[in-house]
């Protein structure tokens, strides 16, 4: 006898299927909850390598300056990401570590390229379990990548040779008027006011690229060819929009920039002896404005003779002055030397000639004189930067110049004489001045933080003739050799001239022409000024992709 079947939709047939059904559901939430587990696990550890990546990006970056290499870059990288818990080796494939150049395409896409120095990149790579679950038991794994460029960032410095950042005084400001207008072919009259403010503003090469409305970045800016009529119109936009600079400081350089239109064109490279790889990193460091203007007029100018006027008035004497700026200054902005003592950021003082002609008919005798100062180029190298405790400290290694002076006749042709009314020889005249160059010597500037508000700074070499030509010339150091028969008679009339006329005259061409100007040109007999115009320490935003 057959039994028969329950309904299919019967509770009798149904009775498993609520325990298939929640073993099922069970299994599926297991499954979710692993796949939950492990996409956050993943995106967890995929998140920590690119944290890796972007770290040892940043601090091998900061290697890039005096002296770089690929070995010293990757040890950075390898210490930075071993430091963060990151166990291989980034110097082990598939991982790189590569030195790169970065370029914006039209798109505003960052792209890099291997075989530069403006940046590091970093590729690191992790392997772990695909699945804490599945992976366990079968091992299968995954390879997590992450990858970072980071624009050089080392700390740099901007330097000069002397700015007259810290006083410019009423005589300062008439030479300055007599040097800028003549390399500019022009006349200028700024007061001591509108100097005095441009010697206080700084500005920056950001500053600058924002006022020429340049998309091209600042290697673009650094190439551009400008007159100094150009220089001083965007300096004084900068100082504009900056809003740091006094409303005389402004008006004072769009008067230099009237008097400069036209003129040889110079290119900002020229002027800014930038050193490090990425131009990007020198954007925000400061630049003192009269620094700038005076260099690029002297780049400008090239070795073009100055006439200088000279306040000098004595009665019966005929002063003029001239001066050749046979190699002009930079101004330089880089990074310190590497930790074997090798200087990759230098500044070269301007290599001069300046001559005051003195010629005179006086009551007693005539004089015929030219004072000579020859000055070569010195030199001052970023040694190192540290910054601890709010405050920043820099080194610069600086080594003068060896100056040269001399008295000749106004022709250049014969010895500096004194002679009677009739013309007659009746003595020359020597200068006994040996000027050596004063030994290098290390520079320490201790800047307090911010950095902006204690800046510039300026320090000076020491010199071995006391503090100004106008000490040294005023101080007996010239020599007078009497001519002919007549020495006995003419005696007391040389006697005169030299002690109460030439001394003091010399001593005022010092005071009057070479102290001011050589000292604007970061000069002094034997010595150097050198200015701190500004230091950063790291970048805003190093991380480039």
């Amino acid at each position: 006898m057959t039994r028969a079947h329950p309904p299919a939709n019967s509770l009798v047939r149904q009775r498993g299927a609520i325990g298939i059904l929640g073993t099922v559901t069970l299994m599926l939430a297991v499954l979710f909850t692993a796949l939950v587990v492990d996409s956050g696990r993943l995106w967890m550890q995929k998140r920590h390598l690119q944290t890796v990546a972007d770290i040892a990006s940043i601090q091998a970056a900061r290697n890039i300056g005096c002296g770089v290499t690929l070995s010293n870059v990757t040890q950075a990288a390898q210490l930075a990401a071993a430091a963060n818990g990151y166990t291989d080796n980034l110097a082990n494939s598939p991982n790189v570590v590569e030195l790169v150049n970065v370029t914006t395409n039209a798109s505003g896409i960052r792209q890099y390229s291997a075989g530069g120095s403006e940046a590091v990149r970093v590729y690191a790579t992790r392997v772990v379990p695909a699945s804490l679950v599945v992976g366990g038991l079968f091992g299968n794994t995954i390879t997590l990548n992450a990858e970072a460029v980071s624009r050089a960032d080392p700390a740099i410095a901007a330097f000069s040779a002397g700015s007259f950042a810290a006083s410019i005084d009423t005589e300062d400001s008439v030479l300055l008027n007599g040097l800028l207008g003549g390399m500019l072919g022009s006349s200028l009259d700024l007061d001591l006011i509108s100097y005095q403010g441009i010697a206080a503003a700084d500005i920056t090469l950001n500053d600058l690229l924002e006022a020429s409305g340049q998309v091209g970045g600042l290697d673009s800016l650094l190439n551009s060819q400008m007159s100094v009529g150009d220089m001083a119109s965007l300096a004084a936009t900068a100082m504009s929009n900056s809003g740091t600079a006094s409303a005389s400081a402004i008006a004072g350089m769009q008067e230099i920039a009237a008097a400069g239109v036209g003129g040889t064109a110079v290119a900002l490279g020229d002027i800014l002896n930038v050193t490090t790889p990425d131009p990007e990193a020198a954007g925000r460091v400061g630049i003192n404005a009269l620094s700038l203007i005076t260099t690029t007029a002297m780049i400008a100018n090239g070795s073009n003779a100055i006439s200088m006027p000279l306040s000098v008035n004595i009665p019966g004497l005929s002063v003029s002055s001239q001066v050749n700026i046979i190699q002009p200054p930079q101004i330089a902005i880089g990074p310190a030397g590497d930790n074997s003592g090798n200087i990759c950021t230098t500044l070269t003082t301007a290599q001069v000639d300046a001559v005051a002609v003195v010629t005179s008919s006086l009551p007693v005798a005539k004089i015929d004189l030219a004072l000579h100062a020859q000055v070569a180029q010195g030199s001052a190298g970023l040694g190192a930067i540290s910054s601890s405790g709010g405050q920043t400290t820099a080194t610069i290694l600086a080594s003068p110049g060896i100056a040269s002076l001399t008295l000749t006749n106004a022709a250049g042709t014969g010895p500096a004489r004194i002679s009677t009314l009739l013309n007659a020889p009746i003595a020359d005249v020597t200068l006994n001045l040996p000027v050596q160059a004063a030994s290098p010597q290390s520079l320490v500037f201790n800047v307090d933080h911010p950095v902006v508000d204690h800046l510039p700074q300026t320090q000076t070499v020491s010199s071995s003739v006391g503090d100004s030509l106008e000490d040294a010339l005023s101080g007996g150091v010239i020599n007078v050799s009497p001519l002919g028969l007549g020495n006995t008679i003419l005696a007391p009339t040389v006697n005169t001239v030299a002690t109460t006329i030439i001394s003091p005259l010399l001593g005022e061409i010092g005071r009057v022409l070479l102290d001011p100007l050589l000292e604007m040109l970061g000069i002094k007999v034997g010595g150097m000024d050198v200015t701190l115009e500004g230091v950063q320490i790291r970048q805003a935003e190093p991380l480039m992709i």
